[in-house]
């Protein structure tokens, strides 16, 4: 018998408690959590091609 369908049907409806219990940060609290991160040296295997677009990602997300 394959369990692995439970495992993950388990997996996922955690996760979707998890979610639910988090709840929503507003566009405020997003933009205050970003603005305090700290900022580090991108990892060797970044390129620069990846990190623009990683930002411009996280720029979009940003938005409303």
């Amino acid at each position: 018998m394959n369990l692995y369908p439970v495992v993950l049907f388990k997996q996922d409806q955690s996760f979707k408690t998890l979610l639910q219990g988090l709840g929503k940060a507003s566009e405020n609290q997003i933009k205050s959590v970003l603005a305090e991160r700290e900022l580090v040296k991108p990892e060797e295997e970044l390129t620069p091609e990846i990190i623009t677009s990683l930002q411009k990602k996280i720029n979009n997300a940003t938005r409303v």
